[in-house]
């Protein structure tokens, strides 16, 4: 397995690394005169893509990677749970609302991993939309459409 690690590793470092400095680039527009640019995000997950995977190129010249076994029966359920939030998410974001998707993909893991305090569960979800509405809308004077 560290063979296929330290192969899949410098592999996903130089994936990551052409995305931060040629493909975003190329396929963005630098000058929106928005307040949040539009290469951003992109710029975020390709940082951790390459950072994730330099990680697993040193671990594994090093040796140190764990040895990786098959999935259980309930990690894949997990894994089933989570791919249904975020299409849920992604469903109430196009046609109910940006808060109450944001509100949904917070609340539902939450309920999944076992949370049943009301003030909870309420509480996080509520104060991550309502920070997002202040930090987008007031500080950075830009709109979620």
């Amino acid at each position: 397995m560290p063979k296929a690690d330290l192969i899949a590793g410098v592999s996903l470092t130089a994936i990551g690394l052409a995305l931060l400095f040629w493909i975003i680039p190329l396929q963005t527009e630098q000058n929106t005169g928005a307040a949040v640019p539009p290469d951003l995000l992109p710029n975020i997950c390709a940082i951790g893509i390459a950072l994730l995977a330099a990680v697993l190129t040193i671990r594994a010249a090093r040796n140190t990677a764990p040895t990786g076994d098959a999935p259980a029966g309930r990690e894949w359920a997990a894994m089933v749970a989570v791919v249904v939030v975020v299409i849920v998410g992604a469903v109430l974001f196009e046609y109910v609302h940006p808060a109450a998707a944001g509100f949904f993909v917070c609340f539902a893991p939450m309920v999944y991993m076992g949370e049943r305090r009301w003030y909870l569960l309420i509480g996080l979800p509520g104060a991550l939309v309502v920070g997002v509405y202040l930090l987008f809308y007031e500080v950075l004077g830009t709109a979620i459409q």
